[in-house]
């Protein structure tokens, strides 16, 4: 069974409200309630284990509606998972930092990067995609790195911004975010009752901040 932060954040992020009625609008509406469905059937099972027949009747509509829509379960896999992923990318990447200084920047999207990184169902998805990565080469690539690549985009703005003596921003952009997911992400992901309170996560992305710096400018 789900726990209540689970439907809520799902339901949350599947609410739809068309501008208009008719045909258009209630065909979004199903293609949004299965996904709905779906994510917590995925969450809950995992893919080989998800029934199609379950997320219909949570959702309600027909297989025929659904098969429409989405093809097969692999079809609505991959949609739900791509919904997913835009999620975490959006909730990743911080708000502007330019008037920020470099530490206080850099604070700035460490907090925001692990914090995405360490939310339940982020983890959970994390744990189905690499589980199914044989099955799904390219969504694992894209879920794993495509995230990362825009956060590390933001980070080499900013040292290029505030540290332009620093060589080569972008790689050294991949060293900070490594730094700041430490042993904190992988942890979590092999202990699902692993957490990092917002104080202490903020307390660890601060002493990364001072290391990272220390290395960087030793370079």
């Amino acid at each position: 069974m789900h726990a209540d932060w689970e439907i809520e954040a799902i339901a949350r992020s599947s609410h739809t409200n068309p501008s208009s009625p008719g045909p258009p609008a209630r065909g979004a509406a199903r293609r949004q309630a299965f996904k709905a469905a779906a994510r917590i059937e995925f969450l809950e099972k995992g893919y080989e284990a998800a029934c199609v027949n379950d997320i219909v009747r949570a959702a309600g509509g027909s297989l025929a509606t659904l098969y429409a829509q989405f093809n097969n379960k692999e079809g609505l896999f991959l949609a739900v998972a791509e919904e997913v992923h835009e999620q975490v990318v959006a909730a990743t990447t911080p708000p502007c930092v330019a008037h920020l200084s470099l530490e206080d920047g850099l604070q700035v999207i460490g907090e925001r990067f692990l914090t995405a990184l360490m939310s339940r169902e982020n983890l959970a998805f994390y744990r189905i995609v690499v589980g199914e990565g044989r099955k799904f080469p390219q969504l694992l690539q894209r879920y794993v790195f495509a995230g990362a690549d825009r956060i590390r985009r933001v980070v080499a703005a900013h040292l290029e911004r505030t540290a332009p003596d620093l060589k080569d921003a972008d790689l050294v952009a991949s060293y900070f975010l490594e730094v700041v997911r430490s042993r904190h992400h992988y942890r979590a992901l092999a202990d699902e009752g692993y957490s990092l309170p917002e104080e202490e996560l903020s307390e660890h992305v601060g002493r990364s901040v001072r290391f990272f710096l220390a290395g960087a400018r030793a370079l």
